[in-house]
């Protein structure tokens, strides 16, 4: 539901710029009307020309301004916009013609746009009560007087209830048409989002495989996530790259993250599981694991998730142990030249292999950690990632705790 209602603010946000762009090129029209009915190509009383295209134009340019002031994405504008188009609608009635007649299905289609039953229904109720007001209105006042309807009972008979039919059945197709559409796309999302429920089990079911052959790194998938997630989400709270790490980043990051050991599925078990020091020849097959990571993730992943996340999985995998300084691996990549996943990701990576116990060493202090995390700041890692994860250091302890009474 969360995401339905996120596509559906989205779509508003575009619906009235939409609606914005579309009154105002009905507000050119409606100046060239009135330059040539000041060409005498029209016989309409200039007058009432003026007073109509004064008052209308106004109302049709309203919604720029709006959406400049108030932004697109307001709720309320859908409403008013629903309204300034009714609005207009009774202006050209009143002081003009009731016989534009397609100037009726104006509003109600307009509200279309925002695939909202209750928007429709409300263009649809207004729009009856507008174009039935305006033209008794037109008739009473008389600017454009109609010989067909000289009598209020041939206005009634011949005008009011064929356009009122003619507005119902449109406004109820579009209603129905908004309602299916609704429905479609419901329970397109609710498919979509089990899928992705799969996807993202598939992901664990990869990464608790790694982590089952490495005694070294148990619980480490879950901590260095949640190490990320926390990370991601204090840079774009701050505005750090905010052109970059928006919500959309911060759940790929989170999803993606458990993935970057991948690779070591394909490091023998003598080696993964070597309860000493690695020599030099193993510790070179160690290192491995990082390019054979992002080349699993490119063979296996081709189906999983959209580019933005398969992209993000495999920045992780491959280049999570590069460093700031250019001096990590594989490649050799330095400063902005790394992802920024990967950089969010190494800083995880390197704390949490730091402050728990291996086979080969106890638990180094996490007072300790965080001054290891702070001494390769500008050489393993970038500056401003390293400053911000240590302005959260009671943030991170409270997840270690956390993390702890989970297990």
């Amino acid at each position: 539901m969360a995401i339905l209602n996120k596509i559906v603010r989205q779509n508003e946000a575009e619906a009235n710029k939409t609606v914005a762009n579309v009154l105002f090129i009905t507000f050119c029209i409606f100046s060239i009307i009135y330059v040539l009915n000041l060409l005498k190509v029209f016989i309409i009383d200039q007058k009432v020309m003026t007073v109509a295209f004064v008052l209308g134009g106004f109302l049709l340019l309203s919604p720029q301004v709006l959406n400049r002031i108030f932004g697109s994405e307001n709720p309320k504008l859908k409403y008013i916009y629903v309204t300034l188009t009714n609005l207009v609608l009774f202006d050209i009635e009143v002081t003009l013609s009731f016989h534009a007649v397609v100037i009726y299905a104006f509003p109600i289609a307009l509200a279309g746009l925002y695939f909202s039953k209750r928007v429709t229904l409300y263009g649809l109720i207004l729009t009856m009560l507008v174009s039935m007001g305006g033209q008794f209105a037109g008739f009473y006042l008389n600017y454009v007087p109609d010989q067909n309807f000289l009598v209020m009972k041939r206005l009634i008979l011949f005008s009011v209830l064929p356009k009122a039919l003619t507005l119902g059945s449109f406004g109820y197709l579009l209603y129905f048409i908004t309602d299916r559409t609704t429905k479609l796309l419901d329970k397109q999302i609710n498919d979509t989002s089990r899928i992705k429920e799969l996807n993202k089990d598939m992901v664990l079911g990869f990464a608790n495989l790694v982590e089952n052959r490495d005694e070294n790194t148990g619980g480490h998938v879950k901590r260095t996530s949640r190490y990320v997630e926390l990370l991601a989400k204090e840079l774009a709270a701050r505005g750090v790259y905010k052109d970059v790490v928006d919500s959309e980043f911060v759940n790929n990051l989170t999803s993606a993250a458990p993935m970057h050991d991948i690779g070591k599925m394909s490091i023998p078990d003598q080696i993964l599981q070597k309860p000493g020091k690695l020599t030099d020849d193993e510790y070179v097959i160690m290192m491995s694991h990082a390019e054979n990571g992002g080349r699993i993730i490119k063979q296996t992943f081709s189906h999983i998730g959209d580019d933005k996340y398969r992209q993000m999985v495999y920045e992780v995998a491959r280049y999570h142990h590069e460093k700031w300084n250019g001096r990590g691996y594989p490649e050799g990549r330095s400063k902005q030249e790394i992802p920024l996943a990967a950089r969010i990701m190494a800083v995880a990576d390197v704390f949490d292999a730091i402050s728990q116990k291996r086979c080969y060493r106890e638990a180094i202090p996490l007072e300790e950690c965080f001054k290891i995390i702070e001494n390769g700041k500008g050489t393993d890692f970038e500056p401003v990632l390293v400053d911000v994860f240590l302005s959260m250091k009671s943030q991170i302890q409270q997840t270690m705790a956390e993390i702890i009474d989970e297990a």
